[in-house]
């Protein structure tokens, strides 16, 4: 092993002075200065979406802006032209290029880049946590009714895999009608002394409610003072919908480990995501899934799966951390509530239809999802507005049927009148 790191060492200390090649960067443009009151125009310059089509389903995947999509086709050029100059015998050049994906990631979250291990998306995160905890026979985990099928069916095998217990309550009844005061006392007398493991979502996909996640980790800790380190509960978020939308650091969440993709409110590339742990060491009660290519040293390279992936889309993340840097995390927060204010107003001037996510920013972010009053079936205007180049979708799980949208950085005030007024054709 001692001689196949120092071979290592030296292979990517040769990879690394190779020189960048010209064709790649052929067709790199100009930066475009993202200031000013024009900067959100300026931003959605960057992206190559058909503006025939008003896209409010963004949070679903994203189109690669110019400066991410420079960044993989360069990689993918220095890759297709000596691809084994990079792989494996090489790794210290891709464990270079991991480290400052991390970089980037940890000024955003305001951490240490070893507590940030890379994913291929959200689901791969929520499976690789909830499979590796280690929770005894007498313990739970204690999760809610709103969680997205993918942390239920990763609840779902791991019970059938080793019978762990896994009780599941309900937050609020109405989106509109939620408070912090009732979900923590729902979750204080929820909490049991086995209970081990606290599985929280940030942002539901299926109401658009914003959890008030934060003053949760405060409730785990006071219930944890008095626990052993054994009986600790471990609080676990999955973040991705206000990922790229709240301004938040990863001490705001006062979670164990936070979990989101990237490919999605972040811009980054498509398959990329990744686990942010509040230590740079490898917890006892944590098992990795699956082996790293990476130094295997601490939590994010212990944590980061290893395999054969698409390397210049992860060595591409760091791209999207810095464009959102660049555009100010607060002024991103700003303008996303701002034009989901705009659309929850639209939409209750409207006697027709319900707004279904919470009206404020105190327990919402960057949804806006309604229905039609008194109809079960929501994809006749669905479709409707697909039909005529709006990108929206019906959902029936959760609190549905609703109808979701997600007014971003990449929409404007017109583009929402202009759905209101098809909708409205059609009731």
């Amino acid at each position: 092993m001692s001689n196949r790191r120092n071979f290592l060492k030296q292979a990517g200390l040769l990879a690394a002075t190779l020189p960048m090649l010209p064709h790649a960067l052929a067709n790199t443009q100009a930066p475009v200065a993202l200031t000013g009151k024009d900067k959100w125009r300026q931003l959605r310059s960057l992206f190559p979406q058909a503006p025939e089509v008003i896209h409010l389903s963004n949070f679903l995947v994203t189109t690669h802006p110019r400066p991410v999509q420079e960044s993989i086709d360069r990689f993918r050029a220095e890759l297709d032209r000596n691809p084994a100059q990079w792989m494996d015998w090489h790794s210290q050049a891709v464990w270079k290029r991991e480290a400052e994906v991390r970089d980037w990631a940890a000024r955003y979250l305001e951490v240490k880049p070893r507590q940030i291990a890379l994913t291929g998306s959200t689901t791969e995160g929520l499976g690789m946590i909830y499979a590796g905890l280690q929770v005894a026979p007498h313990q739970e985990i204690l999760t809610t009714e709103h969680e997205h099928y993918s942390a239920n069916t990763s609840f779902d095998l791991r019970q059938r895999r080793q019978g762990t217990q896994v009780r599941k309550i309900r937050l609020f009844d109405e989106p509109w009608d939620i408070s912090t005061a009732r979900v923590l006392e729902t979750l204080d007398k929820a909490i049991q002394p086995n209970t081990r493991v606290l599985a929280m979502t940030w942002v539901h996909s299926g109401s658009g409610v914003k959890l008030p996640v934060g003053q949760i980790g405060e409730l785990v800790r006071k219930h944890n003072r008095n626990r052993d380190e054994k009986d600790r509960i471990i609080y676990v978020v999955d973040g991705v919908h206000g990922f790229g939308v709240e301004n938040a650091r990863f001490a705001d969440f006062n979670c164990d480990y936070f979990i989101a993709g990237t490919h999605k409110w972040i811009f980054g590339p498509r398959g990329t995501g990744l686990i942010c742990a509040a230590s740079e060491k490898l917890q006892e009660h944590l098992v990795p899934t699956f082996a790293t290519f990476s130094e295997d040293e601490d939590f994010a390279t212990i944590m980061t799966p290893g395999g054969y992936h698409g390397f210049e889309h992860r060595w591409s993340v760091g791209k999207a951390f810095e464009l959102h840097l660049q555009l100010g995390k607060a002024d991103v927060q700003a303008r996303i509530h701002q034009l989901n204010d705009y659309f929850k107003e639209r939409v209750r001037e409207n006697k027709q239809l319900q707004l279904v996510t919470p009206r404020g920013n105190e327990y919402s972010a960057g949804f806006t999802f309604f229905r039609v009053k008194a109809q079960e079936d929501q994809d006749p205007y669905a479709n409707y507005l697909i039909e005529n180049k709006v990108m929206v979708d019906a959902v029936y799980r959760d609190v549905g049927p609703v109808i979701r949208t997600a007014p971003g950085l990449l929409n404007n005030e017109q583009e929402i009148d202009r759905t209101l007024a098809l909708l409205t054709r059609k009731l």
